[in-house]
């Protein structure tokens, strides 16, 4: 193999190995300069749970049984009886659904 079918081999696998690098999110584009647009709604566009949906989430959740369900600043207070005959209270944030105790 000459020194020009060896340098061409070399072009090749560097190709290929610059093609193999994935590019960072920051850098993904499309054709036009701008970075791709997301479809998901975001935080502001997406409607509040309800305290329906709020308590299904819980009852899902927990696979339990609501036993009470209100309304408390932003967030909603659902008491659930476990499956295991347990008492909790669960709260839901009305905006992004997070639960906690």
């Amino acid at each position: 193999m000459t020194i020009h079918g060896i340098r061409w081999v070399l072009v090749g696998v560097l190709l290929a190995v610059l093609a193999s690098i994935p590019l960072p999110v920051a850098a993904a584009r499309d054709g036009f300069g701008a970075a791709p647009q997301s479809y998901a709604p975001s935080t502001a566009q997406r409607a509040r749970l309800t305290l329906e949906q709020a308590a299904d989430a819980v009852a899902r959740a927990t696979g339990g049984r609501i036993l009470d369900a209100k309304a408390v600043g932003n967030e909603y207070r659902i008491k659930v009886l476990t499956r295991r005959g347990e008492v909790r209270v669960v709260y839901v944030n009305a905006d992004t659904g997070s639960m906690h105790e």
